[in-house]
């Protein structure tokens, strides 16, 4: 999981360094709302285009923290509801839940108690 904890710990970083150089309220919600929509896009372009391919366990596991991660830290962050639960999340939502639930079967165990469930529960 280092790959997506470096990945989470930057964007927060520059979320911070964001947050303490600009004083403009209204220009850091935009922001955030173009830098998650963004993101979420990247992520959806890249699962689609591996549409016919199965995630292979470590990819899923990375990917579940990431996306969960970043909703959780740009939701905080003050990005709308309609922003997070854009047509991007729902697709990616929707593919990581269906190669989780895959992946329990094929695997039983092998995500080691990651999920798309849950995530207000989960440590930072």
């Amino acid at each position: 999981m280092d790959l997506a904890d470096t990945y989470i710990i930057f964007v927060r970083q520059n979320q911070d360094i964001v947050r303490d150089h600009i004083n403009d309220e209204v220009c850091i919600e935009k922001v955030f709302d173009q830098w998650y929509t963004s993101s979420m896009r990247t992520v959806c372009v890249w699962l689609t285009d591996r549409l016919d391919l199965q995630l292979h366990i470590y990819q899923l596991k990375v990917l579940i923290r990431i996306v969960k991660k970043t909703y959780r830290d740009f939701r905080l962050q003050g990005v709308l509801d309609g922003t997070l639960n854009n047509k991007n999340y729902e697709t990616v939502y929707n593919r990581l839940t269906v190669e989780e639930a895959t992946a329990a079967v094929k695997a039983g165990d092998g995500l080691q108690g990651i999920s798309m469930r849950d995530s207000d529960e989960e440590d930072s």
